[in-house]
């Protein structure tokens, strides 16, 4: 069942992309800064989502909680994939889940050994970027959430709860062998 939700949840990213992919019209652009202060860049077009640091990568965007034992179980799989794919594939992970200054996400980050850009939920323009995710995916909130996107920022695949580290890299390694 949940393959099937979402495998729907990416039909329906591709299917509304798809209706103007050929006029290639931006539809928003969101500005944030990362824990480290680097700013970062999503375009979104009618296709897909651009990211301004991971221009040809393979991006994985992940909504995660720092309480949330799903995500923390997800962790340091994920911190494990960045590393090994770093050349080719970039995880954006918007924290989410709680309210918690920036300066705990910071000391939680290095303490995990995150390797990998992390926006806060401090920032507002995280509380608009959510709402045009869940417009296009009809996300309900539950985490993690992750969207995969290829090389050119088209989304191919959305996982929903927590996944194993042999899944997400079947999935990465073949888009980044596309």
């Amino acid at each position: 069942m949940k393959k099937f939700i979402a495998g729907f949840i990416v039909a329906i990213f591709a299917l509304t992309s798809s209706l103007s992919a050929a006029n290639h019209k931006e539809d928003y652009t969101f500005k944030f800064k990362d824990l480290n202060g680097n700013k970062i860049v999503l375009n979104t077009f009618l296709e897909g989502i651009h990211f301004s640091n991971a221009k040809g990568k393979v991006v994985l965007l992940s909504f995660w909680g720092n309480q949330c034992p799903p995500c923390l179980m997800e962790m340091p799989e994920l911190i494990e994939l960045q590393e090994k794919y770093k050349d080719n594939f970039l995880i954006e992970a918007f924290q989410v889940q709680t309210r918690i200054s920036d300066d705990d996400l910071r000391a939680f980050v290095k303490e995990k050994g995150i390797n990998y850009p992390v926006i806060n939920d401090s920032d507002p323009e995280v509380f608009k970027f959510s709402d045009y995710i869940t417009a296009k995916t009809s996300w309900k909130g539950l985490i993690p959430f992750s969207i995969l996107f290829d090389k050119k920022g088209n989304a191919t695949k959305v996982y929903l709860g927590l996944k194993s580290k042999k899944e997400f890299e079947q999935d990465i390694t073949e888009l980044i062998n596309k």
